[in-house]
C-alpha cells in the first residue's frame, strides 16, 4: 500500500505529464496551419489548423485565367492546404499520444483523402487542348423564354361542369 506521500508524488507526476502533453499539443496546433500553391505559383491558399481559410493570394497572371478555371484551381489548392493542415494536426497527436491512441484514431478517421496526383497529359494536338478549355469555360446557354401566360377570360370559363349532362 502506498503512503500518502507516494500517492501525492504519483499524482503530481501525472499532472505534470498532462500539462506537458497539453503544452505540446498547443504548440503543435499553433504550427499546424497549411498552405498550398498552384503549379505555376499564381495562386496561394493558407488555412488554419481547423481548415478555415486564412489567406488567398492571387497574382496578376492568375486574374488572366477564366473564371471557371480560376475557381476550380482555388478549390483544388484549398483542399490540398486543408489536407496538409489536417495531417499536421494528426502528427501532433501522434507525437503526444502515440499512433495507437484513441485520439489519434479519431483524428485520422476524418482526414480528407489525398488528392490524386495530376497525370501529365499525353502529347496531342494543340487545337484539341484549346477546344477542351473553351468547352469547359463556354458561357451558359441563354435562358429559355417562355411566352407570357394568356390572361384568363371569364367568358371561356364554364365552371368545370360538362355541357353533356345526363338527365
Amino acid at each position: 500500500m502506498k503512503t500518502p506521500e507516494e500517492w501525492m508524488r504519483d499524482f503530481e507526476a501525472k499532472i505534470a505529464d498532462a500539462q506537458a502533453k497539453a503544452a505540446a499539443v498547443q504548440e503543435g496546433l499553433a504550427q499546424a496551419g497549411g498552405s498550398a500553391s498552384s503549379n505555376d505559383g499564381t495562386i496561394t491558399v493558407s488555412v488554419a489548423p481547423n481548415g478555415a481559410l486564412t489567406g488567398l493570394d492571387l497574382t496578376a497572371d492568375a486574374m488572366r485565367k477564366s473564371h471557371g478555371q480560376l475557381s476550380a484551381e482555388i478549390l483544388e489548392i484549398a483542399r490540398k492546404a486543408q489536407r496538409g493542415a489536417a495531417v499536421k494536426v494528426a502528427e501532433t497527436f501522434a507525437e503526444v499520444e502515440g499512433e495507437g491512441s484513441e485520439t489519434y484514431r479519431m483524428i485520422t478517421e476524418y482526414l480528407p483523402p489525398p488528392e490524386e496526383e495530376e497525370q501529365p497529359k499525353a502529347p496531342g494536338y494543340a487545337f484539341n487542348e484549346e477546344y477542351e478549355e473553351r468547352a469547359a469555360t463556354a458561357p451558359p446557354p441563354p435562358p429559355v423564354r417562355r411566352p407570357a401566360p394568356r390572361p384568363s377570360d371569364d367568358d371561356d370559363d364554364f365552371g368545370g361542369d360538362s355541357i353533356f349532362k345526363k338527365q
